[in-house]
């Protein structure tokens, strides 16, 4: 009998200690898996300065509705992860007859090198003739990722609030001023590309355990507007 009772003992010393385990891992996960927004505000990360570098090759032709009247704002991302925002930018400036966007973002930079108050060539017809329009180059860290969000959250609530634009989230019924590249292609047209969904999801699982998705940004662009206002 006393042999029993301390097998038994063993075993519910052993079932604690699985379980402690169990629990300290499980509060470990839930804490890696915080979300971009909440590890943006949580670390006081904030917004860069936009850098005008306008480049006058370039060409100006209105949009639809007049010189300086956008009507929203497209996010895009490259596509390309080994590459650097002066890179990208360099090789926009040789091939833009073929496109061409406003404005590159990165963790350290939002640079303008195309006059927001014409169009660009970067969703095809007809979005080209409605949108001011930025790429975001890939990040490869936690922190750099985070980083660019703001900054890409901060100049898409920058533009809104530079031509009067009001904040409306048009990725999921095609109406609105904050288009992602795939929604555009979805509802307008133009083209079949889907960024930046595929580059949000992929770095929020690597580094924050979940997916980043344009809604969350689209929350992140009203924290940013209503300081702007």
């Amino acid at each position: 009998m006393a042999i029993i009772k301390v097998v038994k003992k063993i075993e519910l010393i052993m079932l604690t200690g699985i379980v402690f385990v169990v629990a300290l891992f499980a509060s470990a996960s839930l804490s890696q898996a915080a979300s971009v927004n909440s590890y943006i505000s949580a670390h006081h990360i904030s917004h860069v300065k936009v850098t005008k570098q306008l480049w006058g090759g370039f060409p100006h032709y209105k949009y639809r509705h007049g010189k300086g009247k956008p009507e929203g704002v497209v996010v895009h991302e490259t596509g390309n992860p080994s590459s650097t925002i002066f890179n990208e930018i360099a090789y926009m400036k040789k091939n833009y007859r073929n496109a061409f966007v406003h404005s590159f973002v990165d963790s350290k930079h939002i640079i303008n090198i195309a006059s927001t108050n014409y169009l660009c060539w970067g969703v095809g017809y007809p979005g080209n003739a409605r949108f001011v329009q930025f790429e975001q180059v890939e990040m490869h860290s936690k922190a750099s990722f985070a980083h660019e969000v703001e900054n890409a959250a901060y100049y898409t609530a920058y533009i809104l609030h530079e031509y009067h634009l009001k904040p409306n989230d048009a990725v999921y019924d095609g109406k609105g001023t904050v288009w992602s590249h795939g929604a555009v292609a979805k509802y307008l047209g133009g083209s079949d590309h889907t960024d930046p969904k595929g580059y949000y999801k992929n770095a929020g699982k690597k580094y924050f355990h979940q997916a980043y998705t344009m809604s969350q940004f689209y929350k992140l662009v009203l924290k940013n507007y209503h300081q702007l206002s």
